[in-house]
């Protein structure tokens, strides 16, 4: 269970925060659909995110699901895209966060745009193993494009921690040259890790550890 700490995240630095400080934003699944994908890109960045729900976890007709989100403005934008289990794609631009209220987007078919094959996107898909090998429990982890200057949502949603020997395994966009993405996690202890990592762009699964070496 997410323990009440919080800290203001940007590129470099950590700070303690108040929990008024670190927004959090609340997706409602409100097709009749399931959502496969959920997929997140700061407003500054040319690149998409991961998916936030990660390669085993769906969102069910009805579900909500609420996630910790780092943004350095007093309001800063997001992309969002949602894919269904019938293919369906949910597109929502320039969604501004504020540091005036919690983030809310409700998915429905008034956002659907396109439509596509499940298979053929799977294939366009890289699943990144990360393992926490730290010695301490993770209450946090950021994964961003590296273009960007936030760090956006993190992964592990609201209530998620990772306890030190387990992995979490995130899915991203397949590229045809390697894009870097900025990762960074925070422990018990409020110690922060944060790395750069390229993936290559021939390979369908990759593995990183976050380490003792990555603390800042």
């Amino acid at each position: 269970m997410k323990k009440f700490i919080f800290f203001l995240l940007t590129l470099g630095t950590v700070t303690a925060l108040t929990a008024q400080d670190l927004n959090t934003i609340e997706f409602k699944n409100k097709t009749k659909n399931e959502i496969y994908y959920l997929f997140f890109s700061p407003g500054d960045s040319e690149y998409w995110g991961p998916d936030v729900l990660g390669d085993t976890r769906t969102l069910t007709a009805g579900e909500t699901v609420e996630f910790f989100i780092s943004y350095p403005d007093p309001i800063n934008t997001f992309d969002f895209m949602a894919i269904d289990d019938e293919g369906n794609v949910y597109e929502f631009y320039d969604m501004e966060i504020s540091d005036e209220e919690p983030a809310r987007i409700v998915i429905n078919s008034s956002y659907v745009t396109d439509q596509v094959d499940l298979d053929s996107l799977e294939e366009d898909l890289v699943a990144l193993e990360i393992q926490n090998v730290t010695g301490f429990e993770l209450y946090y982890m950021f994964i961003s494009p590296y273009d960007s200057n936030m760090y956006g949502i993190d992964f592990m949603d609201s209530e998620t921690t990772l306890m030190d020997g387990d992995s979490v395994s995130v899915l991203i966009f397949q590229s045809n040259a390697e894009i870097a993405y900025d990762i960074m996690a925070i422990d018990d202890e409020g110690d922060s890790y944060s790395f750069q990592l390229s993936l290559d762009p021939d390979m369908e699964s990759q593995y990183t550890e976050i380490t003792l070496d990555d603390i800042d």
